[in-house]
């Protein structure tokens, strides 16, 4: 959809829209927060996330200056809200990352190196767990101040007032392929992507937004955080935890709460229809939804339409499910459908694509791609040849280009970077435009885009370029045992040329795995006339992934070479003969408690410890219970870990923090710790 009446409201900053809402929106809802039962447990009026950012600001002003930067290192819950605005009143550039956990402590303090920021804002729990962290870190330095110690604000404080192209916050790049770069957005940057989001998704007075995207992640940030005060509305917000554990609290919250927009990754929408029963989805009333917007990684035709059908009967709009495309770079979104007409998806000739053509149909097998809308003016996408910078003509592929005010400056303190980057100029052109080079490669057909997958991630063979993603659509669509999202491509090289390896994490449950890799061997040859020339399954749920939940290509290709991924069979194809290679696990035993332990606690330390047996004899994986080894090194993401712990929270009746997980170094000690926790708190425990 374009439009070249689309501005960024009457506002020259953001400043200037926060004070409007406080005054013309001041008792009206402004953020929930559900707890991970899906129940209200913080909201917010627009006065009063004015008057707790500004209680905050003042505080900040007092130390701090217009520039300085402050990492926002918040769980997931409105003290995070707070103190985003609050360093938007002070001009103190937020950067949003993740609460500290030890796993991610080197991420953090990396960012806040690249940055070299002044202050740590959390809340008081998170900073007390962060005594402990390592010493002669840049971490380890930095001032620390609690958010939800400033509830009140003085009369009037010293507000900053911006320019436009001012510095809001820094939005870090997950740093997968390479060290983590600060994405600069500006106030006219939020601004105008808000705008132009609104616009799209037709947001109205009535609106209301349920999002559980995490708040560092840019999805989150822009839809569940910006937009809602951009267009004054409402937005119900909870934990990603939340959802992951238990996919039927977003769609309850829809429900219950008349959501009308919400964004999220593919994967979530696989996830709602895998893990929701005909007696949840029965108690759904979904007919509120006018937008929910697939992005952030690679679309799937397939993941549409079962979301779709498993949807539409408890009053999903059929138009509600729209594909998006964007990234960091530009905010967040680049391109668009609307709620206006259903998602469109087109099957494209493979041997054309390969050469970088784009012939619809065609008599030899085809890829499949879904529409994802168009840009919205003054927003503009070109398609250019990437090694020669010339705008391809109709009907051929070249990489995404976009210019415009969403586009941010460049990265921080990174100018070669930001040069290459964000200051592309279209060969030929007199008109002095720079635009963004994003690395995807697309094309227009029939007035969308259309996304073939990263320049980065192209096999070159025999002169014939071949798409990871599409490889990777290929396999998973080849046995049900395989899912999107965990299946990953790549090539190495053998005997001086790219081959192809693909390595996939099939669903537990029964495995044939000679079948399995026979399986997906063939219908990769057939459909894209390229052989692999090895296949590894792995443990459900160890596919490398960034904090944000994308896939991490090169970090398996990595571990694939140094032998680190959590193989269970791998085969390949210049071998005698096939090879299993099963990993294994040591089975050491221990008893949980000790005789100088009260009973009370050493019976729930052993009922803790059967209940995570219990839950690995029901996740099969060819892993074992060894309690001498972490959650980490038996081979179990965070999907995983987070199913977990939903199970022996369920088991125990109690509420713990997933921390006492994460941290733990081993199961003996993460079965002490949530002991303890337990039993400090209640010494009454339900057990199965």
């Amino acid at each position: 959809m374009n439009s070249a009446s689309i501005q960024s409201a009457a506002f020259e900053n953001w400043i200037e829209l926060l004070g409007e809402r406080a005054t013309t929106n001041g008792e009206e809802a402004a953020f929930e927060f559900l707890d991970d039962g899906g129940r209200a447990s913080e909201a917010l009026t627009y006065r009063e996330l004015d008057q707790r950012a500004k209680a905050l600001a003042h505080h900040l002003n007092s130390t701090y200056s217009p520039g300085d930067r402050a990492l926002l290192l918040h769980p997931p819950g409105l003290e995070y809200v707070i103190s985003f605005y609050a360093c938007l009143y002070a001009g103190v550039i937020a950067v949003p990352l993740f609460p500290p956990q030890r796993a991610r402590l080197d991420h953090i303090d990396e960012v806040a190196r690249d940055c070299a920021a002044s202050v740590v804002i959390s809340t008081s729990a998170i900073l007390s767990g962060m005594r402990e962290a390592p010493r002669e870190t840049y971490l380890e330095g930095l001032p620390r101040i609690a958010s939800d110690s400033f509830e009140a604000a003085p009369d009037s404080i010293s507000e900053f007032t911006p320019h436009a192209f001012d510095i809001a916050y820094l939005q870090y790049t997950s740093g997968s392929t390479s060290a983590p770069k600060g994405v600069i957005i500006t106030h006219r940057m939020m601004l105008q992507q808000c705008a132009e989001l609104a616009y799209t998704w037709g947001i109205d007075t009535d609106s209301t937004v349920v999002s559980w995207l995490p708040h560092f992640h840019d999805f989150g940030q822009v839809s569940g955080v910006l937009l809602p005060v951009y267009s004054g509305i409402r937005a119900v917000l909870m934990a990603p935890a939340t959802f992951v554990k238990n996919p039927i609290r977003w769609l309850d919250a829809v429900t219950t709460y008349r959501g009308t927009h919400s964004g999220s990754p593919n994967f979530a929408f696989d996830l709602c229809a895998d893990k929701t029963t005909p007696e949840q989805r029965a108690a759904l009333d979904l007919s509120s939804w006018r937008m929910v917007s697939n992005g952030a990684e690679p679309v799937r035709r397939a993941t549409l339409d079962r979301f779709q059908e498993t949807f539409l009967p408890h009053g999903l709009p059929p138009t509600a499910v729209t594909p998006g495309y964007g990234l960091a770079e530009a905010t967040l979104k680049l391109a668009s459908g609307t709620s206006a007409a259903p998602y469109v998806a087109t099957r494209f000739d493979n041997e054309a694509l390969g050469r970088r053509k784009v012939v619809p149909g065609g008599m030899s097998p085809a890829t499949e791609l879904v529409a994802c809308g168009t840009s919205t003016l003054p927003t503009e996408i070109a398609i250019v040849t990437p090694e020669s910078g010339v705008r391809v003509p109709d009907g051929e592929i070249g990489e995404i280009w976009a210019s415009g005010p969403i586009v941010a400056p460049g990265y921080w303190n990174r100018d070669e970077e930001s040069a290459a980057v964000f200051r592309a100029r279209v060969t030929g052109a007199d008109d002095g435009r720079t635009y963004l080079r994003t690395g995807d490669l697309g094309f227009f057909h029939r007035g969308e885009l259309y996304i073939c997958g990263r320049i980065k991630n192209l096999m070159i063979v025999n002169g014939v370029n071949y798409y990871l993603e599409d490889l990777e659509a290929t396999v998973v669509n080849c046995d049900e045992s395989l899912r999107a999202g965990a299946v990953l491509a790549f090539a190495v090289e053998r005997a001086g040329q790219e081959s192809l390896v693909v390595a996939a994490e099939p669903r537990a449950g029964d495995l044939d795995p000679e079948r399995l890799v026979a399986t997906v061997h063939d219908a990769v040859a057939r459909t894209h006339g390229i052989a692999p020339s090895a296949i590894v399954l792995i443990t459900e749920g160890t596919v490398p992934r960034t904090t944000s939940g994308k896939l991490r290509r090169q970090q398996c290709r990595t571990d694939y070479l140094a032998g680190a991924l959590s193989e269970v069979y791998r085969w390949e194809a210049d071998m005698a003969s096939e090879t299993n290679t099963v990993a294994e696990t040591n089975t050491a035993t221990t008893e949980s408690g000790s005789s100088g332990m009260p009973s009370m606690r050493a019976l729930v330390q052993q009922g803790l410890l059967s209940a995570t047996r219990d839950w690995f004899a029901e996740h099969p994986g060819d892993r074992e219970l060894d309690e001498s080894r972490s959650l980490s090194e038996l081979g179990l993401a965070s999907l995983d870990q987070m199913t977990l712990h939903e199970h022996l929270e369920s088991w125990s009746g109690k509420r713990f923090p997933p921390e006492l997980m994460w941290d733990a170094t081993s199961i003996a000690t993460m079965i002490e710790a949530i002991a303890g926790h337990i039993t400090a708190a209640d010494t009454s425990v339900g057990a199965r």
